[in-house]
Parts: structure tokens; C-alpha cells; sequence
């Protein structure tokens, strides 16, 4: 119950509701009167695994990005939902939070406890002053993953808690928020007929972005494990990568780490359902003689590619 009311207290108050239409402040008002009923209802749902309808099902529409919004990739899909289910996510949520930053490597900042965006910025913008001071001849290949929360396979990511140790108890709870899901599509004012969801990380969720991370790691491991990385005057620690959500920028200066680079993208992918979106992924070469940086053609898939096959770090603008 102290749970419950903990992430009662944490929610922000006038926000849109889910399918039920009931917010925020509905909970907080009548609390009282319904806390205890609510405390049994969850207990209940998660010991007969099958959560009620409110927490299964989620209203889904659509915000525009950037680029050309005739494209459907170009808008990003948010899910409003009831405030029951954050209640339950929220407090599974705290649980999570205290245990990141012991499964979380350094260079991953996103959702961990006491690391900030502004580390990952404050990283690049030092090493390209960096490699501009002493003329290094550094590559930074920016990884961009398509859809990256919507292509999450979840029997991956199950696979994933376990072996960074959770327990089947916990494991079991967060599978119940993943079980017979749905959502309805909201157009033009209008809802859709209800449809099963069976893959991604739930959108609007409070573990969502924890959830990411996690299934994010094993790559960010594997890379740390076998990128030489690059080390820079004054220090004996390489510096390999930098990671935000699945904002990735991989830090080179040889051949066979881009080769290796590559190799590890793929299996990752192959393994996660994950698929990198190439054409706004980028690279950029610091330090070049003259310092002056050429600007290159193509996709930076086959950038790498021609690196590897002329057995030189790419460099592109």
C-alpha cells in the first residue's frame, strides 16, 4: 500500500487519461475510499496472471518528427493509459531503479540513477576539442536504430532479465504488463477496433525506458568487450563508446574495431529483432590531415563497408 501511494504521489496531475477516463487527480481525490480495493485488484491480477482491462489495453496515436510527414516512419506513436496500470508500473518501476546502475555499464546513461544526458554531450564535445588540439585521427560512427522501443522481441528481452540475474518472481510480474495487451488507434477523434500487440516495449509506460536499457546492454557489453577503443594523450583508459537509449556513437580509430563494429550490429540485430536505420546514421572523422574533413556519398553502410574493403577508417562529413 505505501508502494502504491508513493507512485500516487510521484504522478503529475492534468494529464490525458486512458481508455477509462480516469486521471490523476480521480485517484488522488478518492483515494481513500478506493486504495485498498485497488491494492487487492493488482494482487489479485498479478497472482492469476491477467491483468484487468484498463491495464491491458492502451489508446494509441500519433505525433509528427521530422522529415516528410507523408512517411509513416516520420511519426512517433504514444500510448495513453489508464492510471491504474502506471500505478502498478510505477511501483515496479521504483523496484528497477535500484538495481541499474549495478547492471548498467557507465558509458549507458540513459535511466540509470544519478547519470544525465548532458554527460554523453559533455564526452563528444571534449573529444572533438581533443582531437583538434592534438591532430588525433579519430572516427565517430553514430548508430541510429530504427523504431527502436517498437522492434523490442520480448522473449529476448525475458531472456535478457534472466541472465543479468533477476529473479523469476519479479520477472514474472513484468511479463503480466506485456500479457494479451492491446491497443486502439485514436483518428481523427475516432477509435479503432482493439488489436493485440505481441511486440515492443509498451509506450507511455514507467518501465519503458528502463526496459530499454536492459535489452540495449548486451550490445553495449559486447562492444566494450572487443573494441579497442581509442586512448587518448595523458590517459591509459580507452574511450569506446557513448550510449543514450539507442542513441550509440562508437568511438574508432582502426580498421578492424569498424570491421568488428559491424559484425556485432548484425548479430545483435539477428538476435533482438533490432534493425539499424542506416540512412540516418552518420560518421565523422576528426583530425584529418589539414583539418579539413571531406564530406562522402552514400549510405554510411557502405561507407563502412568501402573502409573495410580498402582497410581505412572511413571518413565522412
Amino acid at each position: 500500500m505505501d508502494e502504491l501511494y508513493a507512485a500516487l504521489q510521484s504522478m503529475q496531475s492534468k494529464k490525458a487519461p486512458g481508455l477509462d477516463g480516469l486521471p490523476v487527480d480521480f485517484y488522488t481525490f478518492f483515494w481513500s475510499v478506493i486504495g485498498e480495493d485497488l491494492l487487492s485488484v493488482l494482487n489479485n491480477s498479478l497472482l492469476n496472471k491477467r491483468l484487468p482491462l484498463s491495464c491491458r489495453r492502451a489508446v494509441l496515436t500519433l505525433l509528427p518528427k521530422k522529415g516528410d510527414l507523408q512517411l509513416i516512419k516520420n511519426w512517433r506513436p504514444v500510448s495513453l493509459r489508464c492510471t491504474d496500470y502506471k500505478l502498478l508500473s510505477k511501483v515496479l518501476a521504483s523496484r528497477l531503479t535500484k538495481e541499474m546502475d549495478q547492471i548498467i555499464g557507465p558509458d549507458q546513461t540513459y535511466c540509470v540513477p544519478g547519470r544525465l544526458i548532458s554527460d554523453n554531450i559533455v564526452l563528444i564535445r571534449d573529444l572533438l576539442e581533443v582531437a583538434k588540439l592534438f591532430d588525433l585521427n579519430i572516427g565517430l560512427v553514430s548508430i541510429d536504430q530504427e523504431k527502436a522501443f517498437d522492434r523490442v522481441e520480448q522473449k529476448y528481452l525475458w531472456e535478457t532479465m534472466v541472465a543479468f540475474g533477476f529473479t523469476s518472481g519479479f520477472i514474472n510480474k513484468i511479463k503480466r504488463l506485456y500479457c494479451n495487451v492491446q491497443s486502439v488507434l485514436k483518428i481523427n477523434g475516432v477509435l479503432s477496433a482493439p488489436f493485440q500487440v505481441q511486440q515492443g516495449i509498451r509506450q507511455g509506460c514507467p518501465l519503458s525506458g528502463m526496459l530499454y536499457s536492459l535489452a540495449f546492454e548486451p550490445l553495449v557489453q559486447k562492444l566494450r568487450s572487443v573494441l579497442q577503443g581509442v586512448i587518448l594523450p595523458g590517459s591509459n583508459i580507452p574511450l569506446k563508446l557513448s550510449a543514450y537509449a539507442d542513441d550509440l556513437v562508437v568511438i574508432v580509430d582502426n580498421q578492424k574495431d569498424t570491421d568488428m563494429l559491424m559484425d556485432i550490429i548484425d548479430q545483435y540485430c539477428m538476435i533482438s529483432a533490432a534493425r539499424v536505420n542506416w540512412s540516418k546514421s552518420e560518421a565523422l572523422s576528426l583530425g584529418v590531415t589539414g583539418n579539413e574533413r571531406r564530406e562522402a556519398s552514400g549510405s554510411i553502410r557502405e561507407l563502412l563497408l568501402k573502409g573495410r574493403d580498402n582497410d581505412m577508417v572511413v571518413q565522412a562529413g
